[in-house]
């Protein structure tokens, strides 16, 4: 019973793509938030995020702001996840099935 848990949860998780197709433009972490504009145009939801690191006494400090952006390709493809971070592509994860 437990494999078939695993199972389901890595299913649904996000898995680190570090490409993204667009077309028949390919964009990789590093390309600026401009490229994908015109590539991909606007996506389907922007969220902001805040990420968070510990200084050497245990506080949190704020180090970076983020955005989240979220394409939606259709049912046949994956749902894709860019993070942007002062207008560069930090990371491009692929999500479930579009819908």
């Amino acid at each position: 019973m437990k494999p078939i848990l695993w199972l389901l949860l890595v299913a649904v998780l996000p898995v680190h793509a570090g490409t993204l197709r667009c077309k028949s433009a390919l964009l990789t972490e590093g390309d600026t938030t401009a490229e994908l504009l015109i590539r991909c145009g606007q996506p389907l939801l922007k969220e902001d995020l805040t990420r968070y690191e510990e200084n050497g006494f245990g506080a949190r400090m704020t180090v970076k702001y983020a955005e989240r952006w979220t394409y939606n390709f259709g049912k046949s493809e994956f749902m894709q996840f860019v993070t942007v971070e002062n207008g560069v592509i930090t990371e491009i994860e692929d999500g479930p099935r579009g819908g």
